[in-house]
């Protein structure tokens, strides 16, 4: 562990002298697809709990999920409402899954960087139902073959001996602890400016917008976020289609795609039937075929108008795109005052890489409207999604260290929703928090600075 050492967990007392938070959180998060793992290794570091909270990104890597693991995972949650222990091969498979990327990155690592060094780790899901236990068949005679169920999270910490936090929801908790509604997404936390009005564009498999109105530290009221349709998952399903599996990256698409012909009358019917201003697209959207059904009607129809693959991937990239303007346009209007004007749209995630996209978005968008990537602000665009994992994570550790009821998982039940499965050092870890609290529970980080290496 890289903190300070302590002796036993008992909780210090306010006399005890108040330490430094220096803590190594690794955040890993998988998209609706599962087709890869984001993981980004933060250091955070912090004064005074009432302090600026400092932050610095050290590596971000994607690794690439196995298309035979991913399929069987994804076959399993489509069977699992017909076969109430699909879901305890679930967890097994993505605590494999998600240690075997912990294993793979830290192994990327040059100098490689040992396990120990790192205290925390932040997984997410975002595919997986937030259901907390599967639903197991009764049986007359209980047997020693029978499954039993050990939560994905749970077989992380296991295999890794981290202490292991899980988090479904992307938002914080409320600034006002009285307030019981949720609190800010932690976009508003990284990316918010004092003098400029900002919105964050988020492309990963769905496309998540968020403004982000200016001022100090953090907004003390939840800004708009929310998913607003297809991200890169169209765009991937369409390039699977054309080049016959052997691709499906939309950031790397070559000159032969993106010179080809938009059918514009497919793009406005498309979008005509699929408003997703009101109809918000599923987080189990790859589970439940909502994107490869819809997009794979709409190769249907290029295919019955004779156009070719470069024609059909660049109409789907531009049903992407238009999408991505009309949701900008609509959430702009309702939620941003008319005194104010949007200074910055920030865009980040795998469909930023996308110049077919990026400039769409330039052409279409005011000209006072800067557009710029998320690395300008020294937050890795790639990364953002793991960035906010270990953010999550870190605070879920502030919050419930100091309390012996947390949301703890012992070894065959717990909930996810925020949960905390034990690692090895986690007496160590919790001294260290309560010690630079002194002992109580710390209160929501209200600044974060973004340091660069």
């Amino acid at each position: 562990m890289e903190m300070a050492a302590s002796s036993k967990s008992a909780a210090p007392s306010a006399r005890e002298t108040r330490e430094s938070l220096n803590l190594l959180v690794l955040g890993m998060c998988s998209g609706a697809a599962l087709d890869s793992i984001t993981c980004a290794l933060v250091r955070y570091r912090q004064q005074s709990p009432d302090g600026p909270l400092r932050m610095l990104i050290i590596k971000h890597e994607e690794v690439p999920v196995p298309l035979q693991l991913r399929t069987q995972i994804l076959n399993l949650l489509r069977d699992h409402p017909r076969n109430p222990t699909a879901m305890i091969r679930v967890h097994k498979l993505l605590g494999y899954m998600h240690s075997t990327a912990f294993d793979c990155f830290c192994n990327n690592s040059k100098p490689q960087r040992p396990l120990d060094s790192i205290d925390l780790l932040a997984v997410r899901a975002d595919s997986i139902p937030p259901s907390v236990t599967p639903a197991m068949a009764p049986t007359q005679i209980s047997t020693e073959a029978e499954p039993t169920f050990t939560s994905w999270p749970a077989v992380i910490a296991s295999k890794t001996g981290i202490t292991t936090t899980s988090n479904v929801s992307v938002t914080r908790r409320p600034v006002n602890e009285d307030n019981p509604t949720a609190g800010p997404p932690v976009d508003s936390l990284l990316i918010r400016h004092p003098k400029k009005f900002r919105v964050c564009m988020t492309i990963t498999d769905l496309l998540n917008i968020t403004i982000v109105p200016p001022g100090e530290g953090v907004a003390t009221t939840a800004p708009p976020s929310s998913i607003c349709g297809p991200g890169t998952m169209f765009i991937e399903y369409a390039l699977r289609y054309a080049t016959s599996n052997h691709r499906s990256n939309n950031h790397s698409i070559d000159a032969f795609y993106s010179q080809g012909t938009v059918n514009q009358s497919i793009v406005d019917l498309f979008l005509e039937q699929n408003d997703y201003s009101i109809r918000v697209p599923s987080l189990r959207i790859a589970t439940e075929m909502f994107g490869q059904h819809e997009v794979q009607s709409v190769i249907d129809e290029c295919l019955f108008l004779g156009m070719d693959d470069k024609d059909t991937v660049a109409t789907i990239t531009r049903i992407t795109a238009e999408n991505m303007v009309r949701q900008y346009n609509r959430l702009v209007a309702a939620h941003c005052p008319p005194d104010h004007e949007i200074d910055e749209l920030l865009i980040c995630g795998p469909g930023a890489r996308n110049m077919d996209i990026v400039e769409y978005l330039e052409e279409k968008l005011p000209d006072k409207v800067i557009t710029r990537p998320l690395d300008d602000i020294g937050i890795p665009g790639d990364a953002k999604e793991a960035v906010c994992c270990a953010h999550l994570g870190l605070e879920t550790i502030l919050k419930f260290a100091a309390k012996e009821d947390g949301p703890f998982e012992n070894d065959q039940q717990g909930k996810l929703m925020g949960s905390i499965v034990k690692g090895k050092h986690w007496d160590t870890l919790r001294d260290h928090v309560m010690r630079h609290s002194s002992g109580i529970e710390a209160s929501a980080v209200q600044r974060v600075i973004v340091e660069r290496q």
